[in-house]
C-alpha cells in the first residue's frame, strides 16, 4: 500500500489545480498497480475526473504509437469524445487500473471537488520508479508470502 494518502482538492474554475490527461505507467509507475479514489463529495461532470475505458486502450495506444503528439492537451483532443466522465457519490469508491489514460478537466461546477487516492499492488511485483520502503509498505504478507521471504 502507498506509504502516504494523497489529498486532492480541486475548486471551481482552479485552472491551477489540473491533472492533464496521463497514464500513470508514462512516468514511471509500475503497471501492476490499482488506484483507489475515495471522493469526499459528490462528484460528477468536470467536478469529477474522466478515464478512457479498457476496451479502447488498444486502439488509443496504436493510434498514439503513429502520430508524435506535442503535449497532453492534444492527446485529450484525441480521446476526449471517448473518456468515460466519473458520476460517483460521497461513501462510495472507484478502484481503477492507473495505466489507463486519465485526469481532470477545469472544475465547472459551482462546488470544490475534495478526493482521496491511493495506490496497492502485489509485493512480488515489479515496482517500478516507486520502490517498497520508500512510497510503499506492506499491509497483509500471507503464510506462504512469509516462508518464501525467509528462504
Amino acid at each position: 500500500m502507498q506509504k502516504k494518502i494523497n489529498l486532492s482538492i480541486q475548486l471551481p474554475e482552479d485552472r491551477d489545480s489540473l491533472l492533464p490527461v496521463h497514464s500513470d505507467v508514462w512516468s514511471g509507475d509500475s503497471p501492476f498497480e490499482v488506484v483507489v479514489w475515495l471522493p469526499l463529495v459528490n462528484c460528477f461532470k468536470t467536478k469529477s475526473m474522466y478515464i478512457l475505458p479498457a476496451n479502447l486502450i488498444n486502439q488509443f495506444n496504436k493510434k498514439i504509437s503513429k502520430k508524435n503528439y506535442q503535449n497532453s492537451e492534444k492527446v485529450f483532443q484525441l480521446i476526449k469524445k471517448k473518456v468515460k466522465w466519473i458520476k460517483i457519490n460521497y461513501g462510495q469508491v472507484l478502484i481503477f487500473n492507473q495505466s489507463l489514460p486519465h485526469g481532470n478537466r477545469v472544475n465547472k461546477e459551482p462546488e470544490t471537488r475534495w478526493s482521496l487516492n491511493c495506490r496497492f499492488k502485489n509485493i512480488f511485483s515489479p515496482y517500478g520508479d516507486k520502490k517498497i520502503g520508500e512510497f510503499f509498505e506492506p499491509i497483509t504478507l500471507r503464510a506462504a508470502s512469509e516462508i518464501g521471504l525467509k528462504y
